[in-house]
């Protein structure tokens, strides 16, 4: 089986709403697209270790936290 790390899109929303910052300005923070923003709401994704780095540094959570492993085939 093959493991894969991703970004748990139900705890980013829910962090993003917590923080009462739309997703306009989540994006500028991070800077990326809001478009990107809404796509990493939508669905657990594999995302750079960079941009989880910036999700950690401004929802001040673990990076672990952010992270949902599955197993793939």
């Amino acid at each position: 089986m093959i493991k894969a790390v991703l970004l748990d899109h139900l705890k980013f929303k829910e962090e993003r709403k917590v923080s009462k910052l739309s997703q306009e300005k989540i994006a500028e923070q991070l800077g990326i697209s809001d478009r990107y923003v809404r796509n990493l709401e939508a669905e657990d994704r594999c995302i750079s270790a960079q941009l989880l780095y910036r999700i950690h540094i401004l929802f001040d959570k673990p990076m672990e936290y952010f992270l949902i492993v599955t197993e793939e085939g």
